[in-house]
């Protein structure tokens, strides 16, 4: 896995001088990307593809600040993309919450939520066994 990008952060909390947490990385080629923000409200991972301007391809849903118990502790978000740099994945506090794969263009994510937008057959929801079969060594 190859690290795109990596910052702390506390949940719910902007970044100073800011409305929200940001975090972004784009792949070697230009062409994908993946921008984590939290907003004090929600988490989102949306991936993006490059055009003649940035095309919102599918957005991932991490969390609900207030359903998270530990947000007043610093955690660290992170982006890994797989070799090839088609597929991303999001870290928080060293747990994978979403993975997108660019070729397939499918997402997935622990809420499984919200419903594909572009009619993705099978479930959102994120497991072990996918990120393993996807990032195996």
């Amino acid at each position: 896995m190859i690290l795109g990008a990596e910052e702390q952060f506390r949940v719910g909390v902007p970044e100073p001088g800011a409305e929200n947490f940001l975090l972004s990385s784009v792949a070697a080629t230009n062409e994908f990307q993946v921008m984590f923000e939290d907003d004090g409200t929600t988490g989102y991972l949306y991936a993006l593809r490059e055009a003649a301007e940035l095309v919102l391809l599918d957005a991932l849903h991490i969390y609900n600040v207030a359903d998270v118990t530990d947000r007043e502790t610093p955690v660290t978000a992170q982006i890994f993309w797989d070799e090839a740099q088609t597929t991303a994945v999001l870290l928080v506090g060293g747990y994978c919450h979403a993975l997108y794969d660019f070729q397939r263009q499918v997402g997935f994510c622990r809420t499984a939520f919200p419903p594909a937008k572009n009619g993705q057959p099978g479930s959102r929801e994120l497991t072990d066994e996918l990120v393993e079969k996807y990032f195996a060594a």
